[in-house]
């Protein structure tokens, strides 16, 4: 019984409680997606100074909204008091990025020259003069022609010749030859040029030298992102740290805080992961960049989908990922749509999952994604089925295993039709076996397609096949099921082993061939035994026995049942060898035994009626 002081706690939908923790982070989720249904302005700070407008301006930027990025700089500038000319520097910076976002090249060099003005009259002619030359090369991304000239004076550039420790344009320019080299791929030449930077910056703020607003941050948040592309995950966290440790401007912030939390889910660090996922999230929908709380939230619907106990949070994660993502007009709204659906069927919400994968599957259709289609179609048809409308999943199915396998995508192929065949046989009967076979025959050929991709799914699509040609009749069906022993077997898969061996046994015995079928029930037996399942081990043995029964052996057989009743601890195991025992002795005419065999059956069926 919770005492007073415990938190309170609601109830999931499969009635137990949600932990604490869990339903603080549930609250918090439905709070961000209570905020991102509203369409509305992002945040911004009740009292502007110069700096706040530069913040906005950032922002805007960022949103691929350079003329009110200007816009917003131009209040910055005219919010400007004495003793600012770090925010003036980045205002001025700020106003030529967005003339060069709207291709506006006399103003981006009206306001190239105003900076290098400002800069001459801080002292700094060197710097003025280079970044009169270079440019639009410092505020676009540079051309290959630009990025050459670039390399030239970062590599003539000592650092600080001048009067002024700060007269220099190092910094600016070694950031964006930086850039240059990240989308050339070049991420080693990035990563040196990166940490040129912050030393440079380092020893200038040592020496007293004014940076422009916002560019120390900046520096540190390049450099964690360039730890993150390269897979360096604890570098990454160390860098973003020192940028959340800053006052940095809100959007850099978000920035730094979704590699944080990329970076805690890749070291395998979940909690934290979430609850920076979460604040990435909530960072950047203040500052108005929904493709960024998108992306952030879905991280959390990640994370959370693999934390036990959190799948409501993922689920609520994963529609906050969607609403930002649709509202954004994002080109990934339809993927994030279709994970909000997908958790929800895992989630056993069927009900809420049909009416969004439906429609899903409807605009993939018209805008011509047949794989996204595809995927969508899955999901619908899983839905329908744990609705227990199974028969509206199997066309469903069907149309996706087409789409898949038109467009190469061999191992979806291979899983969907393995699903439609085993849907299809659940009847077992002889008029849909037919259409089972070519379903599994498909999902075999779709599986050999997609071995490099997932050797797994070949050994099932062969086993599921196999057995069923051997139930039809078909003794080459053996050859499949001995094909997918061996896959298991190379893959050290003992319990898959044990279990196939445990169907080659069944197969024996559909082809009639009873002999066969018992040793290789009890070497199944064996098999699993060695792989640790004791009621595995059982249910062969027990299969074994009946092969003995029904072939005309129940003396062997009624031995065969006794073993097993007296070794198992599994009730409904022992309640089959019992069921057997008392056959074969009823076979023998050992009606006394018959007897007392039928009173211990029925002492175990009102025992499993208690329970």
């Amino acid at each position: 019984m919770d005492t007073p002081q415990d938190p309170p706690r609601r109830d999931d939908p499969s009635g137990g409680p949600v932990e604490p923790a869990v339903d603080a982070a549930l609250d918090r989720v439905h709070a961000l997606l209570r905020q991102a249904r509203v369409t509305a302005a992002p945040d911004a700070p009740s009292a502007l100074d110069a700096r706040g407008w530069w913040e906005l301006s950032l922002e805007a930027a960022l949103r691929d909204e350079p003329r009110e990025s200007a816009r917003l700089a131009d209040s910055g500038l005219a919010a400007l008091v004495p003793g600012q000319d770090d925010v003036r520097l980045a205002l001025l910076r700020a106003l030529a990025v967005a003339a060069g976002q709207v291709g506006d090249e006399a103003a981006l060099t009206r306001w190239v020259e105003a900076r290098a003005a400002l800069l001459r009259h801080l002292g700094r002619p060197r710097q003025a003069g280079l970044e009169s030359q270079l440019g639009a090369a410092l505020v676009r991304d540079p051309d290959t022609v630009e990025a050459a000239v670039l390399a030239g004076v970062v590599e003539d550039e000592p650092g600080a010749p001048g009067e002024d420790p700060g007269d220099t344009v190092l910094p600016e320019a070694a950031l964006a030859l930086a850039v240059h080299r990240v989308h050339t791929g070049d991420l080693d030449a990035a990563l040196e040029l990166a940490r040129r930077v912050i030393a440079v910056l380092g020893g200038l703020r040592a020496a007293g030298a004014l940076l422009p607003t916002g560019s120390w941050s900046s520096a540190h948040l390049l450099l964690a992102r360039l730890h993150l592309w390269r897979g360096e995950h604890a570098e990454a966290d160390a860098a973003a740290a020192v940028v959340t440790a800053l006052p940095a401007a809100r959007a850099v912030l978000a920035s730094a805080t979704t590699v944080r939390a990329i970076a805690a889910h890749e070291l395998d660090r979940p909690t934290a992961a979430l609850d920076l996922a979460l604040e990435a999230a909530e960072r950047m929908a203040a500052v108005g960049l929904r493709r960024g709380a998108a992306s952030a939230a879905a991280l959390a619907g990640r994370v959370a989908g693999d934390l036990d106990g959190y799948e409501e949070v993922a689920v609520a994660a994963w529609e906050l990922a969607s609403v930002h993502a649709e509202k954004a007009e994002a080109p990934e709204a339809s993927s994030l749509s279709y994970w909000w659906a997908h958790q929800l069927v895992l989630a056993g919400r069927a009900d809420e999952a049909e009416p969004l994968l439906a429609r899903l599957v409807r605009r993939e259709a018209t805008h011509g994604r047949d794989v996204e289609q595809a995927r969508a179609l899955v999901d619908l048809g899983h839905a329908h089925h744990d609705q227990d409308r199974a028969e509206n999943a199997l066309p469903l199915w069907r149309e996706a295993a087409g789409l898949f396998e038109a467009h190469g995508q061999w191992e979806d192929a291979a899983r969907t039709l393995l699903a439609a065949g085993a849907l299809v046989n659940r009847e077992r009967d002889a008029r849909t076996r037919p259409s089972a076979l070519d379903l599994f025959e498909r999902a075999v050929a779709a599986a050999r397609q997609a071995v490099d991709e997932d050797p797994a799914v070949l050994p099932a699509a062969l086993h599921a096949h196999g057995y069923l040609l051997c139930e039809s009749g078909q003794a080459e069906g053996l050859d499949l099921l001995d094909e997918a022993l061996a896959l298991v077997r190379d893959a050290g898969a003992d319990w898959q082993v044990a279990d196939y061996t445990d169907t080659r046994a069944r197969a024996l015995w559909s082809l009639e061939r009873g002999p066969e079928a018992i040793a290789t029930a009890l070497q199944a037996a064996d098999l699993f035994t060695a792989a640790g399942d004791r009621e595995g081990a059982a249910q062969a043995e027990l299969f074994a026995a009946y092969v003995v029964a029904e072939d005309g052996s129940p003396e062997q057989a009624a031995t065969l049942f006794r073993l097993v009743c007296d070794a198992t601890d599994s009730t409904l195991v022992r309640l089959g060898a019992l069921t057997g025992l008392h056959q074969c002795l009823s076979t023998l005419g050992d009606h006394d035994g018959a007897a007392r065999v039928r009173d211990e059956l029925d002492a175990l069926r009102e025992g499993l009626g208690a329970d």
